[in-house]
């Protein structure tokens, strides 16, 4: 196997997984409560000698496509990663890449709206809505009320107070800062504010700027006390735009030198092939 060839790949398959969660904050930058996704990625090689030294368990591995007298090539997918990964027998050892991408928790600016059914959440807490697959959770506040008077999301979902589903009925509604909500001057409901010690292993997207609790009964949600609630208002995304499609462009030339190498192996390669027929 040519060692130089495979390497360039695996920067190429990187890179493009990065452009495409670029283009997908992207496309988000105007979803209101919208987390940007961040790749990350590194050498099987350094993950190898991490797991050794924690002493962390071997992670399983499907072959795919291995043929007789060559090297097998692996995909495995535990959680978010994504590991493209070859043994070098003359070595001893797997050399890859291993690419995993994470939400971005940061805040997003708040922007007025002047729309009482708009909340948004300051700090690091999430409002927790029921959905016919379980609870999920979101920092999209843009809220609506169904033929029902419940307070429901703009899928549809309802949105879970600090005693179930929360019933509105006619009146003016407003909603406190610390999420109590009242209409006409009387109490109605408390929204249910939760957050996670660590969301970026705790909560997974799911969709429609909802994410899902991965282990909620080794890292349940707790009480957002520290998290302040604006009426009138919503979070915006935090993807920097311009930031954005300037790593977008850095990340296409990137990738564009490894597609020049690739080509320029691949040329070198057949000039040493036609040179030995040669001489046979």
């Amino acid at each position: 196997m040519d060692h130089g060839l495979y390497t360039a790949y695996l920067g190429m398959r990187a890179r493009q997984r990065t452009l495409d969660v670029m283009a997908n904050n992207i496309a988000n930058a105007s979803t209101p409560g919208f987390k940007a996704d961040r790749t990350l990625y590194r050498s099987v090689e350094a993950a190898e000698i991490e797991a050794a030294t924690m002493g962390a368990a071997t992670m399983g591995a499907a072959t795919m496509g291995a043929a007789a007298g060559r090297p097998a090539t692996r995909a495995v997918i535990a959680e978010d990663r994504i590991i493209d990964t070859s043994h070098d027998a003359s070595h001893g050892r797997n050399i890859g890449v291993i690419t995993r991408t994470v939400s971005d928790f940061s805040n997003g600016m708040i922007r007025q709206t002047g729309r009482a059914l708009d909340v948004a959440l300051e700090g690091d807490g999430f409002l927790v809505v029921q959905t016919g697959r379980g609870e999920r959770y979101t920092r999209a506040g843009s809220l609506a009320l169904n033929p029902a008077g419940q307070l429901i999301t703009q899928q549809g979902d309802l949105v879970v107070g600090e005693k179930g589903p929360i019933t509105v009925g006619p009146g003016q509604m407003l909603v406190a800062a610390n999420g109590d909500i009242s209409v006409d001057g009387q109490p109605v409901a408390t929204l249910k504010l939760v957050r996670f010690d660590n969301p970026r292993t705790a909560l997974l997207k799911e969709g429609e700027s909802l994410f899902i609790a991965t282990d909620p009964k080794n890292n349940p949600p707790v009480p957002a006390t520290g998290t302040r609630v604006t009426e009138g208002a919503l979070e915006a995304s935090n993807v920097a735009s311009v930031s954005e499609m300037a790593a977008m462009i850095q990340n296409s030339r990137e990738f564009d030198t490894l597609q020049k190498s690739i080509t320029m192996l691949m040329n070198d390669l057949g000039r040493k092939v036609a040179s030995e027929i040669g001489r046979l």
